[in-house]
């Protein structure tokens, strides 16, 4: 049996488990900032995943004995949507698994989530534009500068291929449109 000994194939290994038990997922948060922006840094990686009371178990059994998953707080978390977590043994790379809300954005978002190649995997990420959103959401929230620090490097690294029209409706209706005027207006360095 292969050793997984790095970041990257802890978290192949949890996106050939997301397929393999036909969850349709997201990756957020850090990774997905990273990809659309600068590479950096983390222990954790965050999935928005379709996740259902039915389909928690045949996740635990595709994630199987490298993974500690806790199967009844994943029912209570699928079934309440909430957050359900599991960490890759070897690596202690910890995994949340957001289960997927029903209201418009979590839907539109998901609905606009890409399709990349991760290291030979195939992976599915929230667009730039919905990172960039999510990140002003998660600092509102947090007041961490980390999230900053984020939406900057995808702003930067992907300034003119952003969709403005979408990033411009939807941060106003989320309540982050002053904020994203700011990051949009500062300066790249």
């Amino acid at each position: 049996m292969k050793r997984v000994t790095s970041q990257t194939e802890a978290i192949r290994k949890v996106l050939q488990a997301l397929e393999q038990a036909g969850i349709p997922y997201m990756i957020v948060g850090s990774v997905a900032a990273s990809f659309h922006g600068f590479s950096r840094a983390t222990h954790d990686l965050d999935v928005v995943a379709s996740l259902t009371p039915e389909s928690v178990h045949k996740l635990a059994n595709a994630l199987g004995e490298e993974f500690y998953f806790d199967e009844q707080a994943a029912l209570k978390a699928a079934a309440q949507h909430d957050v359900a977590n599991a960490i890759h043994m070897e690596s202690g790379i910890k995994v949340d698994f957001w289960v997927l809300h029903e209201d418009e954005y979590s839907r539109v978002q998901f609905s606009r989530r890409v399709c990349i190649d991760f290291e030979g995997t195939p992976a599915c990420i929230a667009s730039a534009e919905d990172t960039i959103l999510s990140k002003l959401l998660w600092y509102q929230e947090t007041r961490s500068d980390r999230q900053l620090s984020d939406v900057q490097a995808v702003l930067e690294t992907n300034k003119d291929n952003l969709d403005w029209q979408y990033l411009g409706e939807w941060a106003n209706r989320l309540g982050v449109d002053d904020l994203l005027k700011d990051m949009r207006h500062s300066d790249f360095s």
